[in-house]
């Protein structure tokens, strides 16, 4: 074999080489869910947890939204709020059993009779499921799949954070206690 047969033969190899490795690695799952190290699948997550710090007509109010079983007719939601007198409450919701219960000052209440304005009626643009759609919304169309989320509507702002694509998530968070 001449030199320059041997000088082919070893470009040809590392070529080969940079191929296969090329392809092992572009069929690798990347991070967040997303496959191939794309953003994360928020339109086709199971479950999902994020926080919001919302300016809606001047006035601050903090959520933290987190939902299992999506996708299905059998949604957990719960929804944490702080209002802008600095008030806690939390929302639990089963889709299943057409159940809310809402805490006030750490007192449970049941005001399942209410589910549907709660779920997608009047009570649900801000913390409800039609809430929670809304952020979800704005996620899986604009979010990069890292760090935090910003956006404006209709003169208020929206801060979404601390997102989690399909964690793991025990049935008693979404219970009351």
């Amino acid at each position: 074999m001449n030199r320059k047969t041997l000088v082919i033969a070893v470009i040809v190899v590392v070529v080969v080489a940079a191929v296969v490795a090329g392809v092992y690695l572009a069929t690798q799952s990347g991070g967040g869910g997303g496959g191939g190290g794309g953003a994360p699948d928020v339109a086709g997550a199971t479950s999902l947890g994020f926080k919001v710090n919302a300016t809606i007509g001047g006035v601050h109010e903090e959520y933290a939204f987190t939902a299992k079983n999506l996708g299905t007719s059998e949604v957990m939601l719960r929804v944490d709020e702080i209002d802008a007198q600095g008030n806690a409450f939390v929302y639990v919701f089963n889709q299943t059993a057409q159940t809310v219960w809402a805490s006030v000052s750490g007192q449970w209440n049941d005001v399942s009779s209410e589910f549907a304005s709660y779920w997608d009626g009047a009570n649900s643009a801000i913390i409800g499921y039609t809430a929670f759609e809304g952020y979800k919304t704005q996620l899986a169309t604009n979010w990069s799949g890292s760090g935090d989320y910003d956006y404006t509507s209709g003169g208020d702002t929206f801060h979404i954070f601390d997102i989690i694509v399909n964690p793991s998530l025990a049935d008693s968070l979404f219970q009351h206690s």
